[in-house]
């Protein structure tokens, strides 16, 4: 398969794990409540205060690795478009934050939902994580490259 084939099989996936962020949001178990109520089956030893603090980590951590995950598949998408490889980065970054912003005032209209704007900040420290990662990544493979440079100098 050619590169561009490539590229366009990783948009592809980009394009459904959009459609399907957007597709569970609107289900009814994405809703806090129902979240609380499995929660509260499983672990019927909580508090009622437990079990929220319970949900708010889970359903935030939920956040973080969705949009790291976003931000993974996009930076991909995008290394592999011949014409968006050296933007790849911010291109990830920029389109995990618009999707997030998007996906929570999409939330503000659905009855289950309630979209919250410190979500958008709570899905770009996944975003965040991921574009810190790749940046030591590159950072790092500069520099093997420099010293490899080097030694093949002398």
């Amino acid at each position: 398969m050619s590169g561009r084939g490539i590229a366009l099989i990783q948009w592809a996936i980009v394009a459904a794990y959009i459609l399907a962020m957007f597709v569970f949001t609107r289900q009814d178990v994405s809703s806090a409540g129902y979240t609380a109520q499995l929660l509260a089956r499983w672990f019927p030893q909580l508090s009622s205060a437990e079990l929220r603090q319970l949900v708010w980590l889970l359903r935030k951590a939920g956040h973080v690795l969705a949009y790291a995950v976003l931000t993974l598949l996009v930076y991909s998408a995008s290394r592999s478009t011949k014409r968006l490889r050296g933007r790849a980065l911010i291109i990830a970054v920029l389109t995990a934050l618009l999707v997030a912003a998007a996906d929570e005032s999409y939330q503000r209209r659905l009855q289950h939902r309630s979209g919250a704007w410190m979500d958008v900040l709570i899905d770009s420290l996944g975003t965040a994580a991921v574009a810190a990662a790749l940046g030591l990544r590159s950072s790092a493979r500069k520099k093997h490259r420099e010293v490899v440079e080097k030694d093949a100098e002398n």
